[in-house]
């Protein structure tokens, strides 16, 4: 009768537990779900992090920018032509670009020789150079020479494309001594850029003006033709097909392939 009774009771226990047990249970799921919800929120990942911060900072695209001399095929040329080749080459590679960037930069058109700088997104400034390279204008342009290229600018320096002609006396060039060259070029790229960021503040129009009026109101920012004419005639600057061999052109190990690599069965490991 005892062993009895003390199963009624361990059952009516277990009854009366049985609830709380249950709302325990019940309990748990809730807060395991409570706890995953709190998991399971929509992060921003480092790269928007750091691409967010780049916005806030002004830094929306990466930017290359290069200065590149051209010198005419005919030294008497206006440049008229080259104006043309160019203004195309530039507009084709900003209206066929699927994320729609723009290049900026000027064009000086003087007495024998065009003096380009040009700014924009990498796939957009290479593939214009890479298209002017390639392209069959030598009754156009003699030599396309490098002058700078700096891949990762902070912004941009010039807020529009233009092209300038340039009313400058004929010159001669004068090449310039190997140590003057390091010298010169920043030199040239620095007065241009003052020049672009001097009219960022003005109206598109105001742009335009500023542009057509650059000889006679900045021309301390003008090379000289015999400077220009001189570094194209430098051996310390690189030929545009020396810049594509260096830079954009892949290269072979010592030459060619290894001896491994044209060779079956493969050599054995040597044992040193």
């Amino acid at each position: 009768a005892e062993d009895m009774g003390s199963q009624t009771e361990r059952e009516m226990g277990d009854a009366k537990d049985a609830p709380l047990e249950a709302s325990a249970a019940v309990n748990g799921d809730a807060a395991v779900e409570e706890g995953l919800e709190d998991v399971d929120v929509v992060r921003a990942s480092l790269l928007d992090i750091v691409r967010q911060k780049a916005e806030d900072m002004g830094l929306i695209e990466k930017i290359q920018r290069v200065m590149v001399a051209f010198k005419y095929a005919k030294p008497s040329d206006s440049g008229d032509t080259v104006k043309n080749m160019v203004d195309t080459t530039v507009q084709k590679a900003m209206n066929e670009d699927e994320q729609e960037g723009t290049l900026t930069g000027l064009l000086l058109l003087m007495p024998g020789v065009g003096l380009m700088i040009l700014e924009g997104p990498q796939r957009l400034v290479v593939g214009s150079l890479q298209s002017i390279h390639d392209s069959k204008h030598s009754d156009v342009i003699e030599s396309c020479h490098m002058l700078c290229s700096m891949q990762d600018a902070p912004g941009r320096s010039i807020p529009l494309w233009a092209t300038v002609p340039l009313q400058l006396a004929k010159a001669e060039g004068i090449v310039p001594e190997k140590d003057k060259v390091p010298e010169m070029i920043p030199d040239i790229s620095i007065q241009l850029q003052k020049f672009g960021k001097e009219i960022f503040a003005k109206s598109p129009e105001e742009r335009v003006e500023a542009c057509a009026t650059m000889q006679r109101l900045h021309g301390d920012a003008i090379p000289r033709v015999e400077d220009v004419l001189g570094l194209c005639g430098s051996p310390q600057v690189m030929s545009l097909k020396e810049f594509f061999d260096l830079y954009y052109t892949p290269t072979t190990c010592l030459g060619g392939p290894l001896d491994s690599e044209v060779c079956w069965p493969l050599p054995p490991s040597l044992n040193y």
